[in-house]
């Protein structure tokens, strides 16, 4: 976890998925285009039925063993952000929310993008790197809150919400999380409000008290009532 602000006086909690959600497009995807790594990304994404989450991140990260994290850096750089995702974390933090980007691809480039729209905190995998050169070990530290199920995963964003909420002394009762798909359908579901931003699985709307198919504006809009009561 990179910690970038430090708040005082939360009252609630929000956490957001980054890719796809934050984000226009699949971070992993943009940097296997950039680097000519998409076939091999395709053969690892053909195989990802037959494989656990965590099978399929460790796989993933050694496509780019031997790179440098600078160079994924500028090339991650270049995504473009979701309309209204500044102004929506804006609205938040007036609000008095803490906010944390949870996500299965890497803290280091998590922590640019929380940088650039003001997060509180980034959690995700970190990309083992000596010297800036990526050795394609992955470390996967956040931790899972159902054996059974969710050590299939390289991220329990759950897990990270119940963290997260546990740490601040925040009751899940004034907890938010945004997501698009399955990996996120735990914290949407037992988030106090659990929204389906442009989601990708139909179950993923389906738990969701609520449903975003255009950008952070409308979510503003249609989340008005609840925000209001923290003011």
């Amino acid at each position: 976890m990179i910690e970038l602000q430090k708040r005082r006086g939360v009252r609630a909690l929000a956490v957001f998925d980054m890719d796809g959600t934050l984000l226009e497009s699949r971070s992993i995807d943009v940097l296997c285009q950039r680097f000519g790594l998409e076939t091999k990304l395709g053969e690892i994404d053909r195989r990802s039925e037959s494989l656990h989450g965590y099978e399929v991140s460790e796989a993933v990260a050694q496509l780019f063993a031997g790179m440098r994290t600078s160079d994924l850096e500028m090339a991650f750089d270049n995504i473009k952000i979701v309309s209204g995702a500044k102004e929506f974390i804006g609205l938040l933090r007036r609000t008095r929310f803490l906010t944390a980007i949870v996500t299965d691809s890497y803290t280091f480039l998590a922590s640019r993008l929380a940088e650039k729209l003001v997060v509180d905190m980034a959690l995700g995998n970190n990309l083992e790197s000596v010297n800036d050169v990526i050795t394609g070990r992955i470390i996967m530290p956040l931790g899972w809150e159902k054996k059974e199920n969710c050590r299939k995963k390289a991220v329990c964003k759950l897990h990270a919400m119940y963290e997260l909420a546990q740490k601040n002394e925040i009751g899940l009762d004034n907890t938010l999380a945004i997501g698009d798909s399955k990996s996120d359908l735990c914290m949407i579901e037992r988030a106090a409000m659990g929204v389906a931003f442009r989601p990708k699985d139909p179950e993923v709307a389906r738990i969701a008290d609520l449903v975003v198919l255009k950008d952070f504006f409308e979510l503003a809009e249609k989340l008005k009532p609840f925000l209001d009561r923290f003011q």
